[in-house]
């Protein structure tokens, strides 16, 4: 009996060791592991902010600062800033930074854990973006290259992982209130950072045209700050495109894809899905939640075998509005994004369609080329 029970100790020892020896061998590639990637900021337009401190922490135990001056968002939330270094090193772990929201005058902290298996898995899987070379029409293996980094009013940090043609949202963090010591502030006078913590700069920024433009500014005079927008940018929904065109043989070739909560995609169409083996998450039909788009643009194969495209950029109010009257609060409802076009093949429609109802997004700017 003793040794039986001697037996059975050794044996849990054993496998206790072969899990630390794993997790030990995990962390050693884990630290091992590189990329060529850089760093970017982004902010929703109207609401300028910049880098007090701090930046991203490597799994080597390096750091690579978010530190690269004012960030306008001139080009929407989820748009690429500058950035400050690129090259072959290893990906994220940690955020932490210090940052100043213009708009509200305050200083934000966030230090967050991110989810490093995630981010590496999309790096050392990649992804595939169509051709546009006519010699070579196979897709392109791409691979991601960028860590973008957003910051909205309220302290929200959102962190996507992009590359070309693509941008994947890796998590939401939320950052928390903070003041700079006196005692800190007054070593930063000769500094630059130093400017951020001047009152009169801080009204210098959200007045001045070319960092909010002027019918920014007067769009959002006497208005609150919208602090819950961001947070419902990323709702996501049970939806899926449609095309119907004028004749059943018309097929569609490529869609790409800009959503409100800052990610985007290429999706390939059914042209390239027959020639190609593409995975399933880059099909344009594919059926998974999604953000609500806010805008598309498009190409399909025409009866002749002509090339035809489209884009369309939708009204934001009216969308939103769209998608929970149809839904109705429940997200696992199925919705058609109805992409009509007519007869003659320069113009289209655009349509919500789930519940039993169809509504036509009537303020949609609808383009065919």
């Amino acid at each position: 009996m003793k040794l039986k029970i001697k037996n059975h100790y050794l044996i849990a020892l054993l496998q206790l060791l072969s899990v630390v020896v794993s997790c030990q061998d995990k962390n050693k590639k884990t630290m091992k592991e590189e990329f060529d990637w850089n760093e970017s900021v982004s902010c929703p337009l109207g609401y300028p902010v910049d880098v007090f401190m701090g930046g991203l922490e490597l799994t080597d135990g390096s750091f690579t600062s978010l530190f690269s001056g004012l960030h306008t968002g001139l080009g929407g939330w989820g748009s690429e800033g500058r950035s400050m270094s690129s090259g072959v090193k290893p990906l994220p772990k940690r955020l932490n930074v210090i940052w100043i929201s213009f708009a509200e005058k305050t200083f934000y902290h966030v230090d967050a854990e991110l989810d490093y298996e995630k981010i590496a898995g999309l790096f050392r899987k990649g992804y595939l973006t169509p051709s546009y070379n006519k010699e070579h029409p196979q897709p392109y293996k791409r691979t991601y290259e960028t860590i973008n980094v957003g910051f909205a009013p309220g302290g929200v940090a959102v962190v996507w992982v992009a590359g070309i043609g693509r941008q994947i949202e890796l998590g939401r963090y939320q950052g928390i209130k903070t003041e700079i010591p006196k005692e800190q502030v007054e070593k930063l006078k000769d500094e630059p950072v130093y400017s951020m913590l001047r009152p009169e700069y801080q009204e210098s920024v959200i007045k001045n045209p070319g960092i909010i433009p002027q019918e920014v500014q007067d769009a959002n005079k006497n208005k609150p700050i919208p602090y819950e927008l961001w947070d419902t940018y990323r709702k996501k929904y049970n939806w899926e495109f449609n095309f119907d065109f004028p004749n059943s043989n018309e097929i569609t070739n490529r869609v790409t894809c800009f959503y409100f909560n800052g990610e985007k995609e290429i999706l390939f169409g059914d042209k390239p899905i027959k020639l190609y083996q593409i995975p399933e998450e880059l099909r344009w039909n594919k059926s998974e939640k999604k953000a609500i788009p806010r805008k598309i643009s498009f190409s399909w194969i025409t009866k002749e075998n002509l090339l035809k495209s489209g884009a369309i950029t939708f009204n934001e109010a009216q969308i939103f509005k769209t998608f929970e009257e149809l839904t109705q609060g429940n997200k696992e409802e199925s919705i058609k994004l109805t992409i009509r076009i007519i007869h003659t093949g320069d113009d289209a429609s655009v349509w919500l369609e789930g519940n039993g109802k169809s509504i036509g997004l009537y303020k949609s700017e609808v383009k065919i080329f």
